[in-house]
């Protein structure tokens, strides 16, 4: 007889030495998972109170042990989506990656023009893509600032849009421009069409 391959008939586990503490709070069961060095990686609520029979047994170590199928599948929903968050951070991070290889090259012109730029990347929480972040104190700020302004074209900062802020502190006079993937990936472009 064939197996059943749908993902309802599938069984989630955890990943190896990760963990799932279920905390009671009032008439709701909080679902915190936690990865191998203990750190939480995602929490959600299951809608009803945490049964007595695993009052003693946290961590849970395998969602099979979850007797309780609703709040097994919202144990299940949890590991499910920070899995699927995981993944599309992956993706973007990759696409990212594949798109700039010469990533490394194109900040470090930044920096040739920006007096003490620093530059990070990381991804936003949220929006699961690569953000690009670019800060300086008061001796670069006004070449960051002219830089920025030269990408944007003709309208300059009046075209700025979502994806890409500025943030001016008044009594360092330092600047740090954070573009999202999108953004990122325009002036990077720019970059490197300018500089050919």
């Amino acid at each position: 007889m064939p197996s059943d391959a749908s993902p309802a008939a599938q069984t989630v586990e955890l990943p190896e030495g990760w963990t799932l503490t279920l905390t009671p709070a009032l008439n709701v069961t909080s679902l915190t998972l936690r990865d191998a060095d203990e750190s939480p990686r995602e929490h959600g609520f299951h809608p009803g109170p945490l049964p007595s029979a695993l009052a003693d047994r946290q961590p849970v170590r395998q969602l099979a042990d979850i007797g309780d199928r609703e709040l097994r599948d919202s144990a299940e929903q949890l590991l499910v989506g920070h899995l699927e968050h995981v993944a599309t951070a992956q993706a973007n991070a990759d696409a990212f990656g594949a798109q700039f290889p010469d990533l490394v090259s194109l900040l470090a012109e930044v920096a040739g023009e920006v007096p003490g730029c620093r530059d990070r990347t990381d991804i936003d929480p949220d929006r699961l893509t690569v953000r690009l972040s670019l800060t300086t104190d008061a001796a670069g700020s006004g070449a960051l600032l002219e830089l920025v302004n030269s990408w944007l074209g003709p309208q300059g900062l009046k075209n700025t849009t979502d994806g890409l802020s500025m943030e001016f502190d008044g009594p360092s006079r330092g600047l740090a421009v954070t573009l999202d993937q999108v953004h990122a990936a325009g002036f990077l472009s720019w970059l490197r069409e300018r500089g050919a």
